[in-house]
């Protein structure tokens, strides 16, 4: 499953190459750029233009609500592991074992980072091998720092759900029970985020949402303070992971 979920994602964006290079063998990027109209702009803010570029179409997979919502369900996915084998009586059998309650931790927290950096690795891989192969020539291809932030700020976004989902499995008996209100949690701060960004009324919620520390337009242009939102990001993903060490050594199995 989760060698489709990257093989998808790195396809998408070797179809979104091909769609900046339709664009951009049409010259259609300028007209896209004169037709955008002054409300759309603003409700995407200063990077709303990017789009109309055929570097900016390129990074667009990179923040697509779809494609980070995706990423970020695999994370969950693995993360909630141990409360499946609660569920189906595989961690009695693995405790009866000498196996220290940290190390089951240890292992569903490398799987959900490692699961998550190989999409987001093959995504990356998707977008040279497209701009390699598909890009025609005289196109001003994305930098490589651009594509690098990118991936850094959604791989940083799916580890804070992942240890949410990982924190979730060491209060939960049901491996769905965790899933699901993790997922559903990540859903609706995307929609805060959201309404957040498009309401000035509900701008002070902003910052409580994880999201608000992924701004994809800023970081496409490079407006965007990466070593802060990088950091805001780590620093939620370690504390939830504490969240989960902590429950795990506590709970009554």
């Amino acid at each position: 499953m989760f060698a489709a979920v990257a093989g998808i994602l790195a396809l998408f964006q070797m179809l979104l190459v091909v769609i900046a290079t339709s664009l951009q063998q049409a010259r259609s990027f300028d007209l896209m750029s004169a037709l955008m109209p002054l409300s759309m702009q603003q409700s995407l803010g200063p990077g709303a233009l990017m789009l109309a570029s055929f570097a900016g179409m390129v990074t667009f997979g990179y923040f697509h609500p779809i494609v980070v919502l995706a990423v970020i369900q695999v994370g969950i996915y693995a993360a909630t592991e141990p409360a499946g084998e609660i569920e189906w009586g595989l961690f009695d059998l693995e405790l009866a074992r000498p196996v220290p309650r940290g190390a089951i931790v240890t292992r569903s927290l490398l799987v959900a980072l490692g699961v998550t950096a190989a999409t987001v690795c093959a995504m990356a891989a998707g977008t040279w091998v497209g701009l390699a192969v598909l890009a025609p020539s005289g196109a001003v291809w994305p930098s490589p720092l651009r594509i690098l932030s990118l991936a850094a700020h959604l791989l940083m976004l799916s580890w804070v759900f992942a240890a949410a989902g990982l924190a979730a499995a060491a209060f939960a008996r049901r491996r769905g029970t965790a899933f699901g209100a993790v997922a559903v949690v990540a859903v609706s701060l995307y929609l805060l985020n959201f309404v957040a960004d498009a309401w000035a009324t509900a701008a002070p919620l902003r910052p409580y949402s994880p999201f608000h520390y992924f701004p994809g337009f800023a970081v496409a242009n490079g407006t965007a303070p990466v070593a802060y939102d990088l950091g805001v990001l780590a620093t939620l993903t370690v504390a939830l992971v504490a969240v989960a060490y902590w429950r795990f050594a506590r709970r009554d199995l």
